[in-house]
């Protein structure tokens, strides 16, 4: 019995004191001293503290998207670069594939006069040309249609060690297509004297978009016949 009313009488003295910390009984600054004291604890507090939390986790979310931005932006530059650095030796070697047709009419014979540009004539054509010196004789020049992706180039990825990193415009087994379009242009600007070689190099850089270099150099029909 004595147990039970003990029990009672904390149950009583619990609530006397509930009631009489009640908010509507003391000033704000007598409040605010019973809650740093940690004796006062309202459901107010804790709605700022959820507040808080929610404010602090969108500031890091903001904080984190412009270095994430930055970064993507850095890496689709550095492939960018790449692809550049790629497409003007691609294109350089275009050139010297010319000129070396225009070397070996000279050697031939056929230099000095209308033959000098023999072999060249689809890069003589408004559509432009590929060159693939990986090719056999005889295919190593064709014409830029859609039938060949306005000559589109293929990297060899296959076993052939000999091939291996090679670019060009054949579709057999171990070639694969890339974003990179190579076109030559040859234009006779004094018949049978100077021409000029010009070399577009046209791919994606993902998110940057499509990006072209041109390369041009002139060359002459230095073959003198006697």
């Amino acid at each position: 019995m004595n147990t039970e009313l003990r029990i009672k009488e904390g149950r009583r003295k619990r609530h006397q004191f509930s009631w009489l910390f009640h908010t509507s009984y003391f000033p704000p600054e007598r409040l605010e001293s019973f809650s740093r004291a940690g004796i006062l604890h309202t459901s107010s507090q804790k709605g700022f503290t959820i507040i808080e939390t929610l404010v602090a986790i969108a500031i890091l979310l903001l904080s984190l998207t412009a270095p994430l931005t930055i970064a993507e932006k850095g890496l689709a530059a550095t492939e960018a670069a790449r692809h550049e650095i790629t497409a003007f030796y691609l294109a350089q070697e275009a050139i010297e594939y010319v000129r070396n047709v225009r070397d070996g009419n000279a050697i031939d014979g056929q230099g000095g006069g209308a033959n000098w540009l023999q072999g060249l004539n689809e890069c003589l054509q408004v559509e432009g040309c590929g060159i693939d010196s990986t090719a056999p004789l005889g295919l190593q020049i064709i014409g830029c249609r859609p039938s060949n992706y306005n000559c589109a180039l293929y990297q060899y990825t296959g076993s052939n060690i000999s091939f291996t990193g090679l670019f060009g415009h054949r579709t057999d087994s171990g070639w694969t297509k890339t974003d990179l379009i190579r076109k030559v242009f040859v234009e006779e600007i004094q018949n049978d004297v100077e021409a000029k070689i010009t070399v577009s190099m046209t791919w994606r850089a993902g998110s940057l978009g499509l990006r072209t270099t041109t390369i041009s150099e002139n060359i002459f029909n230095w073959y003198i016949q006697n």
